[in-house]
């Protein structure tokens, strides 16, 4: 999913949020759902992204058929740990149990934009929803992998 798709519903979100509840629960939702993606960077860069501010920018607005014809960027298993512990459930129920246990506001709503961002990931992973849980991702690795390898076939671009 365009991470400019993530950013304008996280803001829409944020807005609601903010007009029903406290700036707070904006300020969560719109920094958890629209910029979950950044764990994208690195894997984007060492695919054939240009690192300047530009292609950057221009890389929010594309999609990942787009940035594949351009810069010949490959879906596949993520090769960092940081996507696997921002993209589960389990990192939204931490965010908001810390934001409970800390008194935190902000990291309550966080949990929140967390569930919003993956609600609209959920068509461009395998084995979703399941996917989203690393509890889900170890007892399922092999069947996970094997998944991988023809969902770049069956996206929805």
């Amino acid at each position: 999913m365009r991470v400019i798709t993530h950013i304008s519903v996280s803001s829409a979100a944020a807005v609601i949020a903010g007009v029903a509840a406290e700036p707070e629960a904006a300020a969560g939702i719109f920094l958890f759902g629209g910029f979950l993606d950044v764990d994208h960077i690195s894997h984007f860069v060492t695919s054939g992204l240009p690192c300047n501010p530009a292609a950057l920018l221009r890389s929010v607005f594309q999609n990942e058929k787009q940035l594949e014809n351009r810069y010949s960027i490959k879906r596949g298993i993520p090769s960092n740990w940081v996507f696997p512990v921002l993209h589960c459930m389990e990192f939204a129920l931490l965010l908001a149990a810390a934001g409970v246990i800390l008194g935190s506001k902000l990291l309550l709503w966080g949990g929140a934009g967390v569930v919003l961002h993956l609600l609209m990931d959920v068509r461009s992973y395998p084995c979703s929803p399941g996917f989203f849980s690393i509890i889900w991702r170890i007892l399922n690795k092999k069947q996970l992998l094997l998944a991988w390898v023809t969902h770049r076939s069956k996206v929805h671009w």
